[in-house]
């Protein structure tokens, strides 16, 4: 069978995370419309047509933040494609900017194989543009990748076409047996993430960026998973808004993420979410360590 690594990387906000749980067919990656969701490198594994697909979701590439959080997030990202046998580099179909450029540079010089993804095609109309945007992509640019392909993740347009063209470039191995696992992170850390990704769906733009979600408690019963989690908050103002009126909020983030941690477990989950303000959570050690 054929069987191997493949990073997905880009700058962010060009959905990489919806791509991710596309190719698998799970919601594993928090995936949201706002910017920089992903903080991990996140694995998911496919078992198809002969095929064991590894895929990694990853950090939107930022070179214009400097701050240390900002350097792990980008060490994360860029580590994945020394990890991959194939490189998904996805853009916006239109668009070849600046920030695109720069990630270009740091996956010129990696040998694996890459393809060059132009996510989001559904949002063009006139589909009669495909062939210009493709023929005007730089021949210095498109002559790095060895396939160029146009989908939306959103509408799974070209999603099969691409697994195709994927397993093409992954090595055979001899490995028969399919493990029954669709990760290698824990179950807890996906409670996690689902959780900070109803944050940054139900929050204002700031809020979500300046909390972290840890999970103290994970009981799993044959018919029932108690969990117990904290989100750590960076300001103290930001406690009223979280909890909500009379809990409102919270209750609203708690039911997001509860359904989506039943579908993960395939079975009920009890789930208690607690509240906390911490300012030096992003300077702490254990938490950055978290995020190695």
């Amino acid at each position: 069978m054929h069987s191997g690594n493949i990073s997905i990387i880009g700058k962010p906000n060009v959905g990489k995370s919806t791509l991710f749980n596309c190719l698998i067919g799970k919601h594993l990656a928090a995936s949201t419309h706002k910017p920089q969701t992903t903080r991990h490198k996140i694995d998911g594994i496919l078992y198809e047509n002969k095929t064991k697909y590894i895929f990694l979701d990853t950090p939107g590439i930022n070179f214009n933040i400097r701050k240390n959080f900002n350097r792990i997030l980008n060490k994360n990202a860029l580590s994945a494609m020394f990890e991959s046998d194939v490189i998904l580099h996805i853009i916006n179909y239109n668009e070849l900017d600046d920030e695109d450029n720069k990630v270009i540079e740091n996956i010129r010089s990696v040998d694996s194989p890459k393809i060059l993804v132009l996510n989001k095609i559904d949002l063009d109309k006139n589909k009669n543009n495909l062939p210009k945007i493709l023929s005007n992509i730089p021949k210095e640019i498109s002559s790095l990748y060895d396939e160029i392909i146009p989908i939306s993740s959103k509408n799974s347009k070209n999603i099969e076409i691409l697994k195709k063209i994927i397993k093409n470039y992954l090595p055979q191995i001899k490995e028969k047996t399919q493990e029954k696992f669709f990760s290698n992170k824990p179950s807890e850390f996906f409670v996690a993430e689902y959780i900070r990704e109803a944050c940054i769906k139900f929050l204002s733009s700031e809020i979500p960026y300046s909390l972290h979600v840890e999970v103290n408690k994970f009981d799993d019963e044959d018919s029932l998973t108690s969990i117990a989690a904290t989100i750590y908050l960076k300001k103290n103002s930001h406690l009223k808004i979280v909890v909500g009126k009379n809990g409102a909020m919270l209750v609203k983030i708690s039911k997001y993420a509860r359904i989506n941690i039943e579908k993960l477990l395939d079975k009920k989950v009890y789930l208690k979410i607690f509240v906390k303000y911490d300012p030096r959570w992003k300077d702490s050690e254990n938490f950055l360590n978290s995020y190695n």
